[in-house]
């Protein structure tokens, strides 16, 4: 027998209502802490959803504000992918093409406006740019409308949220009047070359009267002597033969004089060709040659005969180094004529440059003034004009090179420029130093 059954009934009965009252509290107990972790779970997941939608909230404020600006930027923004297919465009795209609508373009190679010239400068760029490079580059573009225009794109790789590019970003703008320009003031410094040019020619008129007058001296020598000897009788056309070969050279000296003179003068554009710059000192010393001796100045060369072939128009480098001696002439007028002395170097700047040096032993360049002395109507001459150097300047430019101005430590004036050594010597030397190796 049980203690339960030792009790009376009425005391068994408050005994199981007390049992049962127990275990009624505790799973109400149990079924509130329950409840409340769920409307705690239930707020969480309130709250995180709130989160949820502020954030997308905010990213899509965030695209309308960034497409907002991208459509209303001047300048065409625009999407592409690895195959050249435009993906997006804004509306200055659009217009920057002629496109009179999205589809016209969207979807569309971008080679459909880019001229056919460019395709491959177009495409090693696009390859830059989804190799990871950010990249600037210019095109000739013939839109939708067949207008031709210049471009310039700046164009940087787009990733997604794994790093991976996906699209390339390009903002490309209208350049043409820009080029237009670049054209114009390239053809406005030829038409002042040779303005220049033809000024030089009018100063240095006695030193061509003079190289003239050599060969037509000769010439009238030679056949007097022959017309002298005819009329004396018992002369053989076998002796004229000699004389009558030295007239011909002598008029050919004085027509390369002349075909050299105008060649020196004449508008034309520039042509770069392979040449020797050694060759080109030597007949620019020629040209001078009468000028210096009028103002009893010594040319000395110094000349390096194993240098390569540079990429240059021959008459518009004759022009640089002229306008170079012809400066240094003048600079030395007030030096006593013994000292008088300008010496004109050629060696190898670089491996891909040769350097033209023209040294003189006048008063050298106020320090002041050095950074000035290639500035258009800078001149320390009363008379002059200030134009020589400022030319030169822009067509060493214009050939790639560099020129720059010092004064020598024991005195006197260096003027130094460079030109690129021609493509085809370049591939040369490459191939000789790698067979060398």
């Amino acid at each position: 027998m049980n203690a339960a059954d030792m009790l009376p009934a009425s005391d068994t009965l408050w005994l199981a209502l007390v049992v049962l009252g127990g275990s009624l509290a505790a799973s109400l107990i149990f079924l509130g802490v329950l409840l409340g972790r769920l409307r705690e779970t239930e707020r969480r997941l309130d709250e995180k959803e709130s989160r949820h939608e502020t954030v997308l909230d905010r990213l899509q404020e965030n695209e309308f504000r960034l497409r907002t600006i991208i459509e209303s930027e001047p300048e065409c923004v625009k999407l592409q992918a690895e195959d050249g297919t435009v993906l997006e465009i804004n509306p200055a795209g659009l217009r920057l093409v002629d496109a009179n609508q999205p589809a016209d373009i969207i979807g569309r190679k971008i080679f459909s406006v880019v001229a056919p010239e460019y395709f491959d400068i177009y495409r090693e760029n696009m390859r830059r740019v989804f190799a990871g490079e950010a990249v600037v580059y210019e095109f000739r573009a013939i839109t939708l409308k067949n207008r031709v225009a210049w471009m310039e794109t700046h164009a940087a790789p787009l990733r997604d949220a794994r790093g991976n590019i996906y699209a390339l970003l390009g903002i490309t703008r209208d350049i043409t009047e820009h080029k237009q320009a670049e054209e114009q003031a390239r053809r406005h410094h030829t038409e002042l070359a040779r303005v220049a040019r033809l000024s030089t020619m009018g100063e240095m008129a006695t030193g061509i009267a003079h190289e003239l007058n050599q060969p037509l001296s000769a010439i009238a020598n030679f056949s007097r002597g022959c017309i002298r000897r005819l009329r004396a009788g018992g002369m053989s056309p076998q002796e004229l033969i000699v004389p009558l070969e030295e007239v011909c050279e002598q008029a050919e000296r004085a027509g390369d004089i002349l075909r050299h003179v105008r060649d020196f003068v004449r508008k034309r554009e520039p042509r770069l060709k392979s040449l020797d710059i050694n060759q080109i000192v030597r007949a620019v010393v020629k040209f001078t040659e009468h000028e210096a001796r009028h103002q009893c100045t010594h040319v000395r060369l110094n000349l390096d005969p194993l240098l390569p072939k540079v990429a240059a128009d021959a008459i518009m480098i004759e022009q640089v180094i002229v306008n170079l001696v012809r400066n240094a002439i003048e600079a030395m007028t007030e030096v006593v004529p013994s000292r008088r002395e300008i010496v004109i170097q050629t060696r190898l700047f670089d491996s891909d440059s040769v350097e033209v040096e023209v040294a003189d032993t006048g008063p050298g360049i106020d320090g002041n003034l050095i950074d000035q002395v290639f500035d258009q109507f800078f001149t320390t001459k009363p008379e002059g004009v200030g134009m020589g150097l400022a030319i030169s300047r822009s067509i060493i430019e214009s050939h790639g090179g560099k020129i720059r101005a010092e004064s020598s430590r024991d005195g006197g004036a260096i003027l130094r420029f460079t030109l690129k050594i021609s493509a085809q010597q370049s591939h040369r030397r490459e191939r000789a130093d790698s067979i060398h190796s």
